[in-house]
C-alpha cells in the first residue's frame, strides 16, 4: 500500500491511489505525491501563531509585528502541522510546541464586541466569546489589555456582542485590523445603540448585551464574566468561524 503526501498541508494518506480530496485542506489528488524521502523533505510553508490574538502567519519566519495586535515576532510560536499516529511514545514526547498545534484545532467564532465610555463608542473583533451558564444566562469575553475596547469595558462595565455571518468578513478587517485610537471604526457602518448604550451592528445574525459581573486578570488579557441583559436573533444563517475566515482569506 502506498503512502501519499499532501504537498499543501502535509497530510499523509494510505492507499493504492491518492484521495479524491484531502480531508485536512480540501485540495484534489493532483496535489499529492508518493511519500518518499524526497517528498518528506518537501514541506509546506511554516505557520506561525500570535500568542496574543491568535493571528496565523504563513512563511519561513514570523512577521516583524502582528498585523492585528501589533506585538513583535518573539510572541509568535511555530505550529507543527505534522500528523502522526497516536502512540505511547508520541504522548510521552508531547510538549508545549506540539500543544500549540493542538490548540489551533479548537473551534472559534468571530464576533464584534462593542462598548461605550462617556459619549464615545468603540468595537473590536474577538474570537473568545462563550456562554458559561443558562440560569442565570451568563457569558464571558476575553480582551487584550492593549485594546481600546478593553479600556471601555473596564470603565463602563457593559458591552454588546454582534454575531457575524459568513458573508461579513469585511467586518473582521474593519474591527480587527486597526485601532479605534486612530480611526472611527463605525464611520459608514449602520448600527443601533442597545439598551446599555453599546452599538449593535444592524446586519448581524444575532446580538446580546451584557453587564460585567467580575473580571479575572489572565496576563496579556482580561477575562470578563458578565450577565446577559438583553439579546435577539436577527437572521438565522450560518455563523462566521475563525477557521472559515482564515481559509477564505488564504
Amino acid at each position: 500500500m502506498n503512502k501519499w503526501h499532501c504537498d499543501v498541508c502535509g497530510y499523509i494518506h494510505e492507499g493504492e491511489t491518492a484521495p479524491a480530496e484531502c480531508p485536512v485542506c480540501g485540495v484534489g489528488p493532483e496535489e499529492f505525491t508518493i511519500f518518499t524521502e524526497k517528498a518528506k523533505q518537501k514541506q509546506p510553508e511554516k505557520r506561525w501563531k500570535c500568542t496574543v490574538c491568535d493571528y496565523v502567519h504563513t512563511g519561513d519566519t514570523p512577521p516583524d509585528s502582528c498585523p492585528l495586535c501589533g506585538v513583535s515576532a518573539e510572541l509568535f510560536v511555530l505550529l507543527l502541522d505534522e500528523t502522526i499516529s497516536l502512540t505511547r511514545e508520541a504522548v510521552a514526547e508531547a510538549g508545549m510546541d506540539t500543544a500549540n498545534s493542538a490548540m489551533d484545532k479548537i473551534s472559534y467564532g468571530l464576533y464584534i464586541v462593542t462598548s461605550i465610555k462617556d459619549n464615545s463608542i468603540n468595537g473590536q473583533c474577538c474570537n473568545t466569546v462563550f456562554q458559561l451558564t443558562s440560569k442565570p444566562l451568563r457569558i464571558s469575553i476575553c480582551l487584550n489589555k492593549r485594546n481600546l475596547t478593553h479600556q471601555y469595558v473596564m470603565d463602563s462595565g457593559v458591552f454588546a456582542v454582534s454575531m457575524l455571518g459568513t458573508e461579513q468578513t469585511e467586518a473582521v478587517r474593519r474591527f480587527g485590523y486597526q485601532s479605534g485610537r486612530n480611526v472611527d471604526k463605525f464611520a459608514g457602518i449602520e448600527y443601533l445603540q442597545g439598551q446599555n448604550g453599546c452599538p449593535i451592528l444592524t446586519n448581524c445574525l444575532a446580538y446580546v448585551e451584557a453587564k460585567v459581573l467580575q473580571t479575572l486578570d489572565v496576563g496579556t488579557h482580561t477575562l470578563f464574566i458578565a450577565d446577559v441583559t438583553a439579546g435577539r436573533m436577527v437572521a438565522n444563517e450560518e455563523a462566521l468561524t475563525y477557521s472559515f475566515y482564515r481559509n477564505k482569506k488564504g
